[in-house]
């Protein structure tokens, strides 16, 4: 842990934050910071641990960077990676600039009621004709300067509750971290790749002990060669690569079973290794669910029921995560309820016996910390026209989500999750339409569509926490360090995306979604349960109920009886973007691991430990080759 490394992770920060935005934002070659293991940082990574460290170890072989090192710069950019696409930046500044640029549309009807009902700190202005929010959209070509004045007074509300929402995350995480790592023994597997990668990374060898393995080098020299011939059509001037698809959703598009709203499947290759390196009952409860669910979904549709409309995104899925993710919340912090205990008195001056003298964050701090960032969120959303009883309810949902995902993350190895239900559509029907007034229906639906798609800061922070072990007397840097890399990220992104949109528009960034369809959405939302609060409000008991239902028994079970096969986690995953791709990938893994624990040996499983660490960090390195390629060729050379 030196000044060296944080330098260096810093320098990495503002580049990776920078180069996402104007290569991926801005002109869509591709983004390589999305999901929980971002290309970009395993990119970085290897570009380190092979290029810069290698050339310092040829200087001088005992000044080589150690692996503490290493971890803290990998920390530092896995927290930043969370911001520049959809974690942050592809919804933050359309929303502030979006309301009022559509709001000129003869079809917005929400103008002169969500629009009007909107906090004016909130938005750049409330006022259809404003200039800064039409340069926004339209840009202003290469002398248009970004008009500050209008920008500075929204960015700094809503940083206030950002931060506030962020610093609690970290607490948050801080407090479970001993819970998590020591007393339960989860696996962690996105953070077992860059810790076996740069294990002895300090010794006076050029590379890592993981190059001595076989295993690792053959499953680095295949994953190369097959993401070559991948891209064989690309080369030969083609517009896409070769890939593995299971083509469901054609073959049941014309048949009775087309309500099991299956999706074509490619076949992504790093998820076949993350499934690997879990335990074989969490990767079969991922895919067994997940067919769990589609089954629903067609016997739902043979009762006649409208719930199933929408497959993925229909009511039964939704309303059956959201009872889900609180069964599953209550039964996590049941078990933790002697830790949250000690940790409390701990905080209070009363649990002396208990040290936290080797947690990353004391325990006073954490506790204290989380109290306060909690009660300042809930007091800015009351001061921005929400109650206090829906402004602490909406909150405590939000926690629960990052609980939710920074478990699912750590012990299942999903490395891309997506929330789907939305807490304040959910706490808005299970309240019959009373929880929020017109400004506060406005506010917490513009949290929604700015903090609730990509779900990606509690298990980056986790899997931070996870790593301290490496960093023994020095883990006490790692929040500062964290927090350096959050605040230069905010800062990069903020700056690029503005000069990036008053330059060109952000009507030619090619992402529809995030700058024309989620403000809009947002504001339609509101419109709705403005003008009909009651009738919107409408509670689907019945799968609410079933999820909570059978997440709880499945953990009763799991906790009654060692043999139970199956395991909880797969019901918090049964239904989003990133699932519909990824239960195929995690049916292979299990396959591969079973029959290696049935028909193999100790060392076979070993050796395919390494053999799927390489699969994905030669994955992520040909990823960014790929978004660099394109961007050198202005994006004419497709991604390979």
């Amino acid at each position: 842990m030196t000044w060296r490394a944080f330098i260096l992770g810093l320098f990495l920060v503002v580049f990776m934050c920078w180069a996402d935005v104007w290569a991926g934002i801005s002109r869509r070659f591709g983004w390589v910071t999305e999901g929980h293991f971002p290309e970009a940082c395993g990119f970085l990574l290897v570009v380190v641990t092979l290029g810069v460290n290698v050339v310092i170890k040829l200087i001088r072989r005992t000044a080589g960077l150690k692996q503490p090192e290493l971890m803290l710069i990998w920390c530092m950019l896995i927290v930043a990676a969370v911001f520049p696409t959809t974690g942050l930046f592809r919804l933050w500044f359309p929303m502030l600039a979006g309301p009022p640029y559509f709001a000129g549309r003869a079809d917005s009807l929400w103008r002169d009621s969500a629009l009007q009902a909107a906090p004016e700190t909130l938005l750049v202005s409330k006022n259809p004709a404003s200039l800064a929010a039409r340069r926004f959209y339209e840009g202003g070509g290469q002398d248009a300067r970004i008009p500050w004045s209008y920008w500075l007074v929204p960015m700094g509300h809503w940083l206030i509750v950002l931060l506030l929402f962020y610093f609690a995350i970290f607490f948050l995480c801080a407090i479970l971290r001993k819970q998590w790592v020591e007393r339960e023994h989860l696996l962690f597997p996105l953070a077992r790749v860059p810790l076996d990668f740069t294990e002895d990374s300090g010794s006076t060898r050029l590379l890592p002990a993981i190059f001595s393995n076989k295993a690792f080098l053959i499953g680095l020299t295949g994953a190369l060669a097959l993401r070559l011939l991948r891209g064989v059509p690309v080369f030969a001037g083609g517009t896409e690569p070769w890939n593995v698809r299971l083509p469901l959703q054609d073959a049941l598009q014309d048949t009775p079973l087309r309500t099991l709203y299956m999706v074509n499947v490619d076949l992504w290759w790093p998820v076949i290794g993350f499934a690997y390196l879990v335990p074989v009952d969490v990767s079969l409860s991922v895919w067994f669910f997940y067919l769990f669910g589609r089954v629903e979904l067609q016997t739902a549709a043979w009762a006649g029921s409208p719930l199933h409309y929408g497959g993925t995104w229909s009511e039964l899925m939704l309303w059956q995560q959201a009872g889900s993710y609180m069964a599953f919340t209550v039964g996590a912090l049941y078990m933790t309820r002697r830790h949250l205990r000690d940790v409390a008195r701990k905080a209070v001056g009363l649990g002396r016996e208990m040290d936290d003298a080797g947690e990353p964050v004391s325990f006073g701090i954490a506790f204290w910390g989380l109290t306060i960032c909690f009660a300042g969120a809930v007091g800015w959303c009351v001061w921005h026209g929400m109650g206090v009883w829906a402004a602490g309810l909406l909150f405590l949902m939000l926690m629960c989500v990052q609980l939710v995902h920074a478990r699912l993350v750590s012990q299942s190895g999903l490395y891309w999750t997506w929330l789907v239900w939305s807490p304040p559509d959910v706490l808005h029907s299970l309240s019959l339409g009373h929880a929020f007034g017109r400004a506060g229906v406005v506010v917490a639906q513009m949290l929604r569509g700015l903090m609730m798609h990509n779900v990606s800061l509690s298990p980056a922070a986790m899997q931070c926490f996870k790593i301290s072990e490496v960093f023994k007397k020095h883990r006490r840097v790692l929040l500062p360090a964290m927090v350096l890399a959050l605040l230069a990220a905010l800062t990069v992104c903020s700056w690029t995306f503005l000069s990036e949109a008053y330059t060109r528009g952000v009507l030619n960034f090619e992402d529809e979604w995030g700058n024309v369809s989620n403000p809009q959405d947002t504001f339609w939302a509101a419109y709705h349960q403005i003008e009909r609060p009651f009738q919107t409000a409408q509670p689907r008991w019945f799968p609410f109920g079933l999820g909570a239902l059978l997440t709880g028994f499945v953990m009763l079970m799991r906790a009654r009886f060692y043999w139970w096969p199956i395991h909880p986690i797969g019901l918090l995953a049964i239904s989003n973007w990133s699932a519909d791709r990824m239960w195929l990938p995690f049916l292979l893994g299990w396959m591969t691991k079973v029959s290696l624990m049935k028909f193999g040996s100790g060392r076979m499983l070993r050796q395919a430990h390494f053999f799927f660490i390489a699969l994905i960090l030669a994955e992520a390195f040909m990823q960014v080759v790929s978004t660099i390629v394109r961007a050198i060729s202005g994006g004419t050379f497709p991604g390979f």
